[in-house]
């Protein structure tokens, strides 16, 4: 446990959680993570809950598409428990909706047929979760509250890096910030746009925008002025 300590300490950006995270994902057999706000309702779009996450985005994608014939799938699950849970998505017609709903997406990745949740609750957006999905066999005890206790200090970890104020006033909206962070973290468009849940065209479109209020002529250039003018860290 203190060994993730220390090397959560040494995280600075969402990057390094991503990293991490993703280190932690494989450390217990699953293959994604997912870390989510609760949405404003539950039938609202599936993107509006993600914060960070590995998952690929045609996942997302089909998340997105059951959530608007359906229900929202991390909304309903958020909504319906306190405590962390298992699904098995073999389970079918015992799966509450909001599960069921993620297990009929889940059908386009051979890769996913469980999925371990951890509710949380942050102070700004209200409840959320950190999830976990792959295929793997059921967790014991010790283990799943190993990693329910990773979720939490990782989720903690989280918010403090994402509330880090820019150093000086910023022309850049939190979205272009963000794109040009992953972008200095050596993302490509279709990488930034997996981990943001965001089209290649969206993600370009912000990054040409941080060229344009900069005055730059490419995305290092970007970057650079923007790390010399304590836009991004």
């Amino acid at each position: 446990m203190e060994l993730v300590r220390a090397r959560l300490a040494q995280c600075v950006s969402q990057f390094d959680i991503f990293r991490f995270l993703r280190e932690i994902t494989g450390l217990f057999g699953f293959r994604y993570f997912l870390v989510a706000n609760r949405p404003g309702s539950a039938g609202g779009p599936f993107s509006e809950s993600v914060v960070i996450t590995s998952v690929p985005s045609e996942f997302t994608q089909k998340c997105e598409d059951v959530a608007t014939t359906a229900v929202n799938p991390l909304a309903a699950v958020i909504r319906e428990t306190s405590v962390p849970s298992e699904y098995r998505f073999q389970d079918g017609g015992s799966l509450p909706p909001g599960v069921k709903a993620l297990a009929d997406a889940a059908r386009i990745d051979a890769d996913v047929s469980c999925w371990f949740v951890v509710p949380l609750y942050d102070p700004e957006h209200g409840p959320a979760a950190v999830s976990f999905m792959g295929q793997r066999p059921a967790m014991g005890f010790t283990e799943s509250a190993e990693l329910t206790l990773y979720a939490h200090l990782i989720h903690e970890k989280l918010r403090e890096v994402s509330a880090k104020p820019v150093k000086t006033a910023s022309p850049l909206s939190d979205r272009e910030r963000e794109c040009l962070l992953w972008t200095a973290a050596g993302k490509t468009s279709v990488e930034i746009g997996q981990i943001l849940d965001l089209s290649e065209h969206t993600v370009n479109h912000y990054l040409n925008n941080v060229a344009r209020k900069v005055g730059a002529v490419n995305r290092t250039q970007a970057v650079a002025y923007a790390m010399r003018n304590g836009y991004i860290d």
